[in-house]
């Protein structure tokens, strides 16, 4: 994608999660921070609902979310990532809506990640739920990252959501839906 492609759905992909009423009502939410082409969501930060935002914090082997606001110091991590340098990190339960990044998702809520496992790490806790409850993972990608179908792992937790510059699929819970179509 262009510079200017890039931008516009960037835009898009803001307006769809302004709109969406998970969004709305979530207090507590967390977003990430972009880095390799990553979609460029701290714009929603400014937005006009009031929220609590946060954003991961990585280890090398873990992953929790810190606050973060307009001012909010932030530090690169060992994976040249700006992540907030201080602040007491939070459950992950206690978070309403987790908007996730992503490399590809399928029709089934599953995602691929960039393949350390720190978000099937910290949501696991959301494996094998028989309704969504909190947090709402929400990946976020542009469009040419969507698949027909993943492969996946029994860890790999599914997505609640994915938004687009095109919008919002919402899925049925995926870990009950994991083997491939026939």
């Amino acid at each position: 994608m262009s510079a200017v492609q890039r931008a516009a759905a960037d835009r898009a992909i803001r307006a769809h999660i302004r709109r969406l009423p998970a969004f709305r009502q979530a207090r507590r939410v967390a977003l990430f921070l972009p880095f390799d082409g990553e979609p460029t969501l701290t714009p929603l930060i400014d937005s006009a609902h009031p929220k609590h935002w946060y954003a991961p914090v990585i280890t090398r082997t873990r992953m929790h979310f810190a606050r973060i606001h307009g001012g909010a110091a932030l530090a690169h991590n060992f994976f040249g990532i700006l992540e907030p340098h201080l602040g007491a990190p939070i459950d992950a339960r206690r978070l309403d809506l987790v908007l996730t990044p992503l490399v590809a998702f399928d029709d089934r809520g599953m995602r691929v990640g960039v393949g350390r496992g720190y978000y099937d790490r910290c949501f696991r806790f959301l494996r094998g739920r028989d309704g969504w409850q909190r947090p709402k993972l929400l990946g976020i990608a542009y469009e040419l990252q969507h698949l027909p179908f993943i492969e996946t792992q029994a860890w790999d937790v599914p997505l609640w959501g994915a938004v687009t510059e095109a919008g919002v699929r919402r899925f049925a819970l995926a870990s009950a839906n994991r083997t491939k179509p026939a």
